[in-house]
């Protein structure tokens, strides 16, 4: 029986043509050079940061950045690659900030860095309307508002889990905006792994959270607590409205990983390593040596009963 050829809609759908290969793969080493460029630059730095000047120090940085941008204002390249040209560009603007710091000993915490960092991204964020360099944003932002909860707040403060919250509702904020531009149209399809990444972050987040605020003593749950059951319940109803296996089928793991947290953390469970890591090898050094040994014999044991059955049954020169 002859199978039945597919149409060539879906046969569209499902497969990319040449064309479509041979964008995605320019678009694709573009970004890689691009990023190992920015890399062997702070590299560069690294290795070389006693024997370079701080003139040298600054300047490299400061001719990099400048040429990144002047390129990507007054040359007549496709769009795209500017858009990549100035996202490499905004890793360099934390190079500066991080070269600068170095050479004059500032003293700043590392959230100021980040801080900085962030503020400069903003303009190049809202012009150029790029989803990696909105998604560089958000997690500059994220990571300054936890580098200050780490290296400022007080543990288990009302300061501290407000602050940790905020983040998840950052992630969720962008993730709503996007879902909306998106069902409105206003979303190119190519960037749909940026709503993917922004919910998938924000469901991670916020399960970390109240995880984190089980398994801790003094831990304040309700804040996190009320955070994962809003979110949890709109990511439901959302997906079963439109139909997405991506919410139906992420957020009931994350409530069960959230459910096997507290069961382990409210029972004897806790103190059992050997569930999660390798802590009972430490403790039980001795039986596991007996183990092994007894495996070990078991296996040469097993080893001479199969050579002496092919030794009785031997294979013939045709076969």
């Amino acid at each position: 029986m002859e199978k039945t050829d597919s149409s060539p809609l879906s046969r569209q759908a499902l497969y990319a043509d040449k064309k479509q290969w041979n964008q995605f793969l320019s678009v694709f080493l573009l970004a890689v050079g691009v990023g190992f460029t920015v890399a062997g630059i702070i590299f560069f730095f690294a290795y070389n940061w006693d024997e370079l000047p701080k003139f040298a120090k600054l300047g490299i940085v400061e001719v990099l950045l400048v040429a990144s941008v002047l390129l990507a204002t007054f040359t007549r390249w496709n769009k795209l690659v500017k858009q990549i040209l100035l996202t490499g560009a905004t890793f360099l603007i934390g190079t500066l900030f991080a070269v600068f710091g170095q050479i004059y000993q500032t003293g700043a915490d590392a959230y100021d860095l980040f801080l900085g960092w962030t503020l400069f991204t903003i303009l190049w964020a809202v012009a150029i309307r790029f989803a990696p360099l909105w998604l560089t944003f958000i997690g500059l932002l994220c990571t300054t508002i936890w580098l200050y909860n780490i290296q400022i707040a007080n543990t288990n403060s009302w300061e501290m889990t407000l602050l940790a919250n905020a983040v998840t509702w950052i992630c969720a904020l962008t993730t709503l905006i996007t879902e909306w531009m998106s069902a409105k149209g206003h979303l190119d399809r190519n960037n749909r792994w940026f709503v993917s990444l922004l919910s998938l972050a924000t469901i991670i987040h916020t399960s970390f959270l109240l995880m984190m605020a089980i398994c801790e003593e003094n831990a304040i749950l309700s804040v996190p607590l009320i955070s994962t059951v809003l979110l949890f319940s709109a990511g439901l109803w959302y997906g079963w409205k439109v139909k997405s296996l991506f919410y139906l089928a992420i957020i009931p793991f994350a409530a069960l990983m959230i459910l096997l947290t507290t069961f382990i953390s409210q029972s004897n469970l806790r103190d059992v390593q050997i569930f999660f890591y390798g802590g009972s090898y430490c403790h039980h050094r001795n039986n596991f040596a007996h183990l092994h040994h007894s495996s070990s014999k078991k296996a040469m044991v097993w080893h001479r009963s199969i050579t002496s059955l092919f030794k009785s049954y031997p294979l013939s020169e045709e076969s």
